[in-house]
């Protein structure tokens, strides 16, 4: 028995992998073909974003912007809604309400911020820092079942194509003048 996976076999037209299997999807993931290999990696990022929402709702009752402000500051307390935004590249409105729904949950609280008033801290509570550590091990396991598909060589490899993109895209944004009064906003694709 072979291990590929349908998504895995080559198309004998194309030359590229099948998307047998990805039903409503894979209409979308053969949008521009290879020329749009960005274009799959957002919508590969979407579905991840919806089975993190369906796992964290079904755990905790978390938001994916409540998970990843929680997270951060469970391992990075104390924080400003700022360097909140910028260390988890969300857009600060995003973490504004992710936190303001931690805090009525009694997950976070904030504090003055002695060398900025306008920014108060934010810092994880008891009760924060123990549901991140309920979650946490569900969140491993969901990326462990991630990189269980792959082999260590396709592991390697992919990492190292992710970074490579990743560095054009850090070139681009720091060659470009800021877009708006705020500088370069967080894609939403």
């Amino acid at each position: 028995m072979s291990s590929t996976s349908a998504a895995e076999k080559p198309d004998a037209e194309a030359g590229t992998p099948s998307v047998d299997g990805l039903g409503s999807v894979g209409t979308a993931w053969m949008v521009g073909g290879r020329d749009f290999l960005a274009y799959r990696v957002t919508l590969l990022s979407k579905l991840l974003d919806r089975c993190t929402t369906r796992l964290l709702s079904a755990s905790s009752g978390l938001s994916v912007a409540e998970w990843r402000a929680l997270a951060q500051l469970h391992l990075s307390s104390p924080m400003s809604v700022r360097q909140l935004a910028e260390q988890a590249w969300v857009d600060r409105a995003e973490v504004s309400r992710a936190t303001a729904s931690l805090e009525r949950r009694g997950c976070i609280e904030r504090r003055e911020n002695p060398k900025d008033r306008r920014s108060p801290m934010l810092y994880c509570t008891p009760a924060g820092n123990a549901l991140a550590e309920q979650v946490l091990p569900s969140r491993l396991e969901f990326h462990r079942s991630l990189t269980s598909l792959l082999t260590p060589t396709q592991i390697e490899e992919l990492e190292a194509a992710l970074l490579i993109l990743a560095r054009h895209c850090v070139d681009e944004l720091e060659a470009a003048p800021p877009a708006g009064p705020h500088g370069p906003e967080v894609a939403r694709a």
